[in-house]
């Protein structure tokens, strides 16, 4: 187990390093920079638009400009924001822990709806089977971001008195903070919920037919000791793997809700700064957010070998 880990986390320093590069080229190919963000629709000299470009070093050959961001960064310096002029690191780390609270709000919610309605369409069968795939159907039909603004117009039609944007950091009010992420996780989990929900349903459907199962109903074993011992754990195997897989799509899908929901997170903070094309904020951001999905790929495969005793990394 301890090799495989070690191998894993050795090869996550190749994929980030393509992955930045990959960032690093894709957002200057874009048109437009920094310059012409910050000058917006005021007429500014060409050779004042220069010398911002001198001045934030983006005149140098696209190459030079990468290496020297990348040895910075294996420092652990990010770099300055074009716009704020402070540390990315000051910026982003912050607004990771409001995404990284908002993603586990909404991953415990995918995992509490996704498990329970397919274990039931699984158990259940008949109308509560049909009722449960057409939600699911609905669901996946359904991007997250129309998801959260048909939240937002229904709770602000019919329920103003519950906020809707008051976000609340947690260290003012804990409560507050829960509450005021609630409904953005809400319209994060909904969609994820399908695909745990689908693939639980599989899962313990095909279990169900395997002997041990029928063994163990032959013994007249109580029904929810088969369900507990011999369904839900051999079931778990494929719900982990989806599970940690949808991290990353939480992750990608944080950037609409956050912005919809006008909450200070990572999401947000890259929306922003891709409109301002603030080149090391973004850097910064999607090298966090690749480490991020890497380390839970592995975490995933741990807990893919402690769930399944036959698989075995030794």
């Amino acid at each position: 187990m301890m090799r495989m880990v070690v191998v894993r986390l050795a090869l996550t320093i190749p994929i980030l390093l393509g992955v930045s590069l990959v960032a690093f080229v894709l957002m200057r190919a874009l048109p437009g920079d920094f310059a012409q963000a910050s000058a917006g629709t005021s007429t500014i000299s060409a050779a004042a638009l220069e010398q911002i470009r001198v001045n934030l070093g983006l005149d140098r050959p696209i190459w030079e400009q990468y290496l020297r961001w990348l040895g910075n960064a294996l420092t652990g310096d990010l770099g300055r924001s074009f716009a704020s002029k402070r540390p990315i690191a000051g910026e982003l780390f912050p607004r990771l822990a409001v995404t990284a609270e908002l993603t586990l709000i909404a991953g415990a919610m995918a995992l509490a709806m996704g498990v329970s309605t397919g274990l039931a369409s699984a158990r259940l069968r008949g109308r509560t089977d049909w009722m449960v795939r057409g939600w699911n159907s609905l669901l996946l039909a359904v991007p997250n971001f129309v998801i959260a603004t048909l939240i937002v117009l229904l709770f602000g039609l019919y329920f103003p008195t519950i906020g809707i944007f008051n976000y609340v950091a947690f260290a003012t009010d804990p409560l507050g903070n829960l509450a005021s992420l609630l409904l953005p996780a809400l319209s994060l989990s909904l969609s994820v919920s399908v695909t745990i929900s689908e693939n639980t349903r599989a899962a313990v459907l095909e279990v169900s037919s395997q002997d041990y199962v029928m063994v163990a109903r032959a013994k007249g074993l109580h029904a929810r000791t088969i369900l507990g011992n011999y369904l839900v754990r051999n079931a778990l195997t494929p719900v982990i793997t989806v599970a940690g897989l949808q991290a990353a799509a939480m992750l990608g899908g944080s950037i609409l809700i956050e912005t919809i929901f006008t909450i200070p997170g990572m999401g947000q903070y890259l929306f922003e700064s891709v409109g301002n094309r603030d080149y090391p904020a973004i850097q910064g951001i999607v090298l966090v957010a690749a480490t991020i999905v890497l380390l839970m790929n592995v975490l995933v495969d741990i807990a893919y070998a402690r769930v399944d005793a036959r698989v075995s990394y030794d």
